[in-house]
């Protein structure tokens, strides 16, 4: 009997044991939702930027072996708990130093204002014999796969564009590029609360690991920790939010391209973050919105936040589109139901009650991009709610005033094919035998079988109001008889944290485009707008350089390099641009976009008729080009130059005579702005200047076109009067190129 009591006694107490152990795991995993929080919230926010800005120097910068096998989604989450009701200074500094010393046993923590420590001996041995340096390369940033969005690692664009190594990691890994952090190389930063951290950016390592102090913590009790770590995908805790903001934050704390280019102060963006996730949100749709207002402070027209588990919204049946200082219907599903009441072209008032312009405003807090860009996407989801609810909708025509009920569409209605401007056909022959192509629809396959035509008009209109396809790309060498390349496509290099001396740019990825036959030498206009973005403004850079053609309507985005997605812990997918990209002259093109040569806008009496004024104002620009029709050419070379001096416009200086000046080579309608420019009378002296600075070239044409050209290297060759006399050397086998010193 007493055995047994014995027994029985310690079966007790051994399932007491289990039960504790099995609490407190519980404790941890729902400590979110159980709420154990009680520290004020000002200061849980200083204790979360203390850890945020630790987390990113250790995770992208200290290069030792148990820092790169970490789990760093599943880190954060933990990190964010046990350092989030630190009571004091000296109490988070021991919950820092618990995170990161069993990862990062040489980072020393210390208070700010006083001397950084002296660095452990490991980091100048005094034998480096069979040691090889190890140290961080990113060449923008690279995510492992599972950090990569699925759709994007099926692409596989992100993983191939974008890389982050460590050196001799393994031992003898080739390096991306040459500069990399010395040996005994270090950085000392502020954490905030009064703590500082020395961060050393190169250790020694031998085949097995990287040095670290004797008496430095094992990670095994840490791995063991994170092992516990939940990351939920349909339900959303504080820590997870937390941790998301950490990660988020460092990311473009450390590698976002643009920060020359924006006015924010992202350090506190980070703090106003932190508590709208500790404050504001109780739910993932709530969370994304947090996460969208950071990112909507990058300007980055890539930017974006998504999840799965948000609600979809609807869209009402309409278009909407500014115009001057209104919001106007601009498009509507009315030949899917004619009961709808607004028509196109009637002026907004209110939407269930209230402005359209506050709403709009609303909506742009959560956009990322340029003034001209967000104001397009505001205006696609003004008026969206939840699918099939209704909303009163107040518009005006004339004095009158109509208030109309309209129910958000579902997915019946093609929401997605109202469009902002009424286009002609695909590829369709206009008034004058003008060709037209809309380059955002017209594949490749469609541009080959009319590119014949396409050469032998005298007018072509290309249309570039948005996203176009891949044949736009193949489309560009028929328009020059020079070779093309793109802007500057420039991935940072870094290896110092917070982009300080960022060590270069890899230009590699500069696309080159020979000539292509047949070449199109009529005059040339393409129409663009704030809907062209990122690939569209890499093709509109290029015709703007060369000057392809003259380019009419409104900026582009102002958005453009290859996109670096990530994915947050429970499912949050966040989007961006991974590099810069600088115009072809060097400048900024980011928020600029590229400029129209001619600015053009929409009426609203022109949307009530349906007009496309942007393409009108084309046509009217390519018929004051001065381009003979068919039937006119073959004119004597006097003739020839006479209509030409009447026809145009030329800048000159005081002392030549207005129509005798040349451009650069080219001359120009008067209705066009001028690049670049130099004094040349082209009956008399062909060259009298330069462009530039750069050295210019004489190309000699047969007689009988009674004029020569002078061309600017690397812009295509433009003659006098562009397209009064076919492009380039190829046009005329008698030309012969003959180079020409400036004076």
């Amino acid at each position: 009997m007493a055995l047994f009591s014995k027994v029985r006694r310690s079966t007790l107490v051994a399932t007491a044991l289990v039960l504790l152990t099995g609490a407190a795991a519980l404790t941890y995993t729902y400590r979110d939702t159980l709420d154990l929080t009680d520290l004020p919230r000002g200061e849980q926010v200083e204790n979360l930027r203390a850890f945020a800005t630790l987390y990113g120097y250790v995770r992208y910068f200290h290069p030792s072996d148990a820092a790169a096998n970490t789990d760093w989604d599943a880190f954060a989450i933990h990190g964010v708990r046990q350092v989030r009701n630190a009571a004091n200074r000296a109490e988070l500094r021991a919950e820092l130093e618990a995170l990161f010393e069993p990862i990062a046993p040489t980072i020393q923590l210390y208070r700010t204002g006083n001397e950084p420590p002296t660095p452990a001996d490991v980091l100048a041995p005094s034998d480096t014999a069979g040691l090889n340096l190890v140290a961080w390369q990113h060449q923008g940033i690279g995510f492992s796969q599972g950090n990569v969005p699925s759709k994007v690692r099926r692409l596989n664009d992100s993983l191939r564009t974008y890389r982050s190594i460590r050196l001799n990691r393994p031992p003898g890994r080739d390096r991306l590029f040459e500069a990399h952090a010395a040996p005994k190389e270090m950085t000392a930063k502020p954490l905030g609360r009064g703590l500082s951290v020395q961060l050393p950016l190169a250790l020694y390592g031998e085949a097995g690991q990287t040095l670290h102090p004797a008496n430095a913590p094992s990670p095994s009790a840490l791995r063991a920790s994170l092992s516990h770590v939940e990351t939920p995908i349909l339900k959303t805790t504080s820590s997870l939010r937390l941790a998301g903001v950490t990660i988020a934050w460092n990311v473009f704390q450390h590698f976002y391209p643009y920060f020359g280019a924006v006015d924010v102060d992202w350090d506190a963006v980070l703090t106003r973050t932190f508590r709208r996730a500790l404050a504001d949100d109780t739910s993932t749709t709530e969370f994304v919105q947090t996460l969208r207002r950071m990112v909507a402070q990058l300007e980055d027209g890539h930017g974006r936040v998504v999840h799965s588990g948000t609600s979809s919204t609807s869209g009402l049946p309409v278009r909407f589109g500014r115009i001057g200082d209104e919001i106007v219907v601009v498009d509507t599903a009315g030949h899917l139901d004619r009961t709808l009441c607004p028509d196109v072209g009637d002026v907004v008032v209110s939407i269930g009650g209230r402005p359209p312009e506050q709403q709009l405003q609303e909506r742009k807090r959560y956009i990322s991009g340029s003034p001209q860009w967000t104001e397009g996407r505001a205006l696609q989801k003004l008026g969206r709610g939840d699918l099939g609810s209704p909303v009163s909708l107040t518009v005006r025509r004339g004095n009158a005033e109509n208030t109309c009920k309209v129910t958000r569409s579902d997915r019946r209605i093609p929401w997605r094919q109202l469009r902002v401007d009424d286009r002609p056909n695909t590829v369709d022959t206009l008034r004058a035998g003008v060709r037209y192509v809309d380059l955002t629809r017209a594949v490749w396959p469609t541009l080959r079988q009319h590119i014949g035509e396409l050469a032998d008009a005298d007018r072509v209109v290309f249309d570039l109001r948005g996203y176009p396809t891949g044949g736009a790309l193949k489309l560009l060498p028929h328009l020059s008889g020079d070779t093309l390349r793109s802007a500057r496509f420039q991935k940072p290099q870094f290896i110092y944290p917070d982009q300080e001396k960022i060590v270069g740019y890899d230009a590699s990825g500069r696309w080159t485009l020979p000539p292509e036959k047949p070449q199109i030498t009529g005059d040339v206009a393409f129409l663009t707008g704030p809907g062209a973005i990122s690939y569209a403004e890499s093709i509109m850079g290029i015709v703007g350089h060369y000057d392809l053609g003259t380019i009419v309507g409104q900026p582009t985005a102002g958005t453009n390099g290859n996109i670096n997605p990530f994915e947050l812990p429970g499912g949050y997918k966040v989007w961006w641009t991974g590099m810069r990209v600088r115009k072809h002259d060097g400048s900024q093109h980011h928020l600029v976009g590229i400029r129209p040569d001619i600015e053009a806008e929409r009426t609203i009496e022109g949307v009530r008729n349906g007009r496309d004024e942007v393409l009108e104002k084309a046509l009217e620009v390519l018929r004051s080009s001065g381009r003979a029709p068919s039937s006119e050419r073959g004119a004597t070379a006097s003739n020839w130059f006479d209509r030409l001096t009447t026809q145009y416009d030329f800048l000159s200086g005081a002392d030549v005579p207005r129509k005798h000046a040349g451009v650069c080579g080219r001359l120009w309608p008067a209705s066009r702005p001028l690049r670049r420019f130099t004094n040349c009378d082209p009956r008399t002296r062909p060259v009298l200047g330069q462009c530039g600075g750069r050295r210019l070239h004489l190309l000699a044409l047969p007689e009988k076109a009674g004029v020569a050209a002078v061309r600017q290297p690397p812009t295509a060759t433009r003659h006098f009067a562009r397209g009064a006399v076919p492009r380039g050397p190829a046009a005329h086998p008698g030309a012969r190129r003959l180079p020409v010193a400036p004076p």
